[in-house]
């Protein structure tokens, strides 16, 4: 099981993809590394928006599973932009 860990400066309205397509499973670990700036940070898939991503919490980690051939993508509608860290292990 391959772990893999990222890190991202997300910029302002700007869609990342975090978490490319794998031919497996993989479960992700996603933390919102903003401890003191509260900076808001939202997932998704492609379309993902501040509107309709999911939250992840400031200073707080989330598991997500992906089913193969899924992304993950991140936004952030903070000026200045957000960190946000993953730990993605593809399971065979």
């Amino acid at each position: 099981m391959p772990v893999k860990t990222f890190g991202y400066d997300l910029v302002q309205n700007v869609r990342t993809l975090v978490v490319p397509p794998a031919v497996e499973p993989q479960e992700v670990c996603v933390h919102n590394h903003e401890h003191s700036q509260n900076h808001e940070i939202f997932l998704g898939n492609e379309t993902v928006t501040v509107t309709n991503g999911m939250h992840a919490v400031a200073t707080q980690t989330s598991i997500i599973t992906l089913q193969p051939n899924d992304a993950l993508y991140a936004i952030t509608a903070n000026n200045g932009g957000a960190n946000l860290r993953i730990m993605v292990v593809t399971k065979r």
